[in-house]
């Protein structure tokens, strides 16, 4: 397991990891541009490397891409460099020295890696900014999980079309009372399913053959991207606890017409002669195990449509002009007065892009905006989701000239998509008391107290 750990309260963060890879692997993918790009940075990032000279005094510059789209620009200077042991880097900006060093354990490596900043409000701010503290440790799971890719002694590919929206799909794979009804080849069930999905969380699945017989299996999480990707290890175990053989598993989930494309690779190292039996039967295993997941986010999908598939709808007649109303809900002075205070930017143009943070009750929500339709004085229309959340929704304000005063009707559509099951702070009550609150209060009180702007 990673260990983090501040060794000193004013310049340091580190983390150590036994990984299992020889020492000479491990350095191998940690100095070659090729083997890097696939594994360095917090999950979901990707890399671009110009430049990467392992030397003192060489460079390594290359481009993180978020899985946002922003892109952050790194640049280091290598001090030291001890083949096979330690490296040494001065990162530009922002400033700080990072050091790693690498221990053989026999065929393992420990890992020790240490960050020395310049001050403690520096640290501070990098861990709150770029949340180093998370990255650390999410880069060295991606690290272990590709370590196994490069070393693994037999493979597996599957690609399905799951017949789901993605975001059901993902969720039936990471939440235990759901993976409890799919899990393993065609009649079995999982009496133990004990799930803890997020980076280095823990697996342990006791899979039940028809015949009562129990195969144990434990497991580790490395990559979480929601709803896209899933890289976990898996290990089957004999009856004295002991791995019988050990998979890397790279689950990817794509969007097609409502549908999913899932497609699993899954990479076995480790093999005891025992286990190779277990191993030959694996991708009939897996494709009982698909069919049964298809089958049952399937039946979901058909309940979740029929009972919770209805947008919230609201309408208000407000005493005020269709150009003031429209005014209030497209124009971003008047928009922080009565609707989001925190909202840092907007324009009523298509294809317009922000977001914000809102933080309630001890929780935070990155409100991620996209406006989609902009009639002017009738219609404008916004994809709405939330960041580390699965989903996304549209809101759309529509305006109705009446004599005076003006109607507006508000749909939000798309709420189950947020999963209101396991996140019940984004249902549609949740949803339906917050617009009337926002309709009642917020704009009500708004148009009534502000006169008309001259255009």
């Amino acid at each position: 397991m990673a260990a983090d750990t501040v060794l000193s309260p004013s310049k340091e963060r580190t983390i150590s990891r036994l990984v299992n890879a020889p020492r000479e692997l491990v350095w191998k993918v940690w100095t070659d541009p090729e083997h890097i790009k696939h594994w360095w940075g917090p999950n979901g990032f990707t890399n671009t490397i110009f430049e990467m000279d392992v030397k003192p005094g060489g460079i390594w510059e290359f481009i993180m891409h978020g899985p946002d789209g922003t892109d952050y620009k790194n640049k280091s200077v290598y001090k030291e460099v001890v083949r096979y042991e330690k490296i040494v880097y001065d990162h530009v900006s922002p400033k700080f020295q990072f050091t790693v060093t690498f221990k053989e354990q026999g065929r393992k490596t420990l890992i020790n890696i240490e960050m020395l900043f310049e001050t403690p409000e520096q640290r501070d701010n990098v861990v709150k900014v770029f949340k180093a503290d998370v990255g650390l440790k999410q880069n060295i799971y991606k690290l272990e999980g590709y370590l196994r890719k490069v070393s693994f002694e037999k493979e597996m590919i599957l690609e399905r079309v799951i017949n789901a929206p993605r975001e059901l799909v993902f969720d039936a794979w990471t939440d235990p009372t759901q993976l409890e009804k799919w899990w393993g080849p065609k009649g079995f069930t999982n009496p133990i399913c004990n799930v803890d999905a997020t980076p280095g969380g823990s697996m342990l699945i006791h899979m039940q053959g028809p015949d009562g017989i129990v195969y144990p299996m434990v497991g580790e999480f490395h990559e979480i991207v929601a709803p896209q990707k899933l890289v976990f290890t898996t290990a089957a175990l004999d009856k004295n606890g002991k791995r019988l053989f050990e998979v890397l598993n790279t689950v990817t989930f794509s969007e097609e017409k409502g549908k999913t494309r899932l497609h699993l690779h899954a990479a076995v190292s480790n093999i005891t002669e025992e286990g190779r039996r277990y191993v030959d039967g694996m991708n009939e295993g897996w494709n009982q195990s698909i069919d049964r997941l298809n089958d049952y986010v399937t039946s979901q999908s058909k309940t979740k449509t029929l009972n919770t598939d209805t947008p919230v709808v609201i309408e208000r007649t407000f005493n005020a002009a269709i150009e003031k109303v429209w005014q209030a809900i497209t124009d971003i002075d008047q928009m922080r007065q009565w609707y989001f205070p925190q909202l840092a930017d907007f324009k009523p143009e298509e294809g317009f892009e922000t977001q914000f943070n809102i933080h309630h009750e001890g929780r935070d929500y990155l409100h991620i905006w996209k406006v989609r339709d902009v009639i002017a004085l009738k219609k404008i229309s916004v994809e709405w989701k939330y960041g580390g959340y699965p989903g996304n929704s549209v809101v759309s304000f529509e305006l109705f000239e009446q004599g005076s005063k003006t109607k507006l009707v508000l749909t939000h559509q798309g709420i189950e998509t947020f999963m209101p099951g396991k996140h019940p702070e984004l249902s549609k009550q949740s949803f339906t008391e917050g617009w009337t609150q926002f309709m009642d209060r917020g704009l009500k009180n708004f148009l009534e107290a502000v006169p008309a702007r001259e255009n």
